[in-house]
């Protein structure tokens, strides 16, 4: 009778173990899951960010070239646009060094921050695209 009793034991003991195994490897790919999620995102936001930055000079750069053929009234409207262009640089280099040392657990503030300060130079590019326009319409 005890022998019984020990095998039903040892055999109840032996299934748990199994089934706890198969949960624990289960567990184990969801979190390597969510960890590669994690890095494609981060990345990808990463190269957005580091785009934007190279569209932010890539427009300095034609400013200043048409700083040097303005009149003096244009080049003052020219710098404050500049000056606008590096401060919206400015705000992408911060998201972007925010987005590099993000966290799992920080992940989805930043991200929405970046996302928001992309959404935001967009925007004012928009404006300042269409105040471009105007200038040289006036000349």
């Amino acid at each position: 009778m005890k022998t019984k009793s020990q095998i039903v034991l040892g055999l109840a003991f032996l299934s748990l173990s199994l089934v706890s195994c198969e949960g624990t490897q289960k567990d184990s790919s969801q979190v390597e899951s969510i960890e590669v999620e994690f890095e494609t995102e981060k990345k990808e936001l990463k190269q957005e960010l580091e785009d934007l930055q190279s569209e932010i000079d890539q427009k300095i750069a034609e400013l200043k070239a048409k700083k040097e053929e303005a009149s003096e009234e244009m080049k003052s409207e020219l710098e404050e646009m500049e000056k606008e262009l590096k401060g919206e640089k400015s705000e992408v280099e911060k998201a972007l060094k925010d987005v590099e040392k993000a966290s799992e657990d920080t992940w989805k503030d930043i991200k929405k921050a970046a996302k928001n300060t992309s959404k935001d130079i967009e925007k004012e590019w928009e404006d300042l695209k269409s105040t471009m326009e105007g200038i040289f319409e006036k000349n």
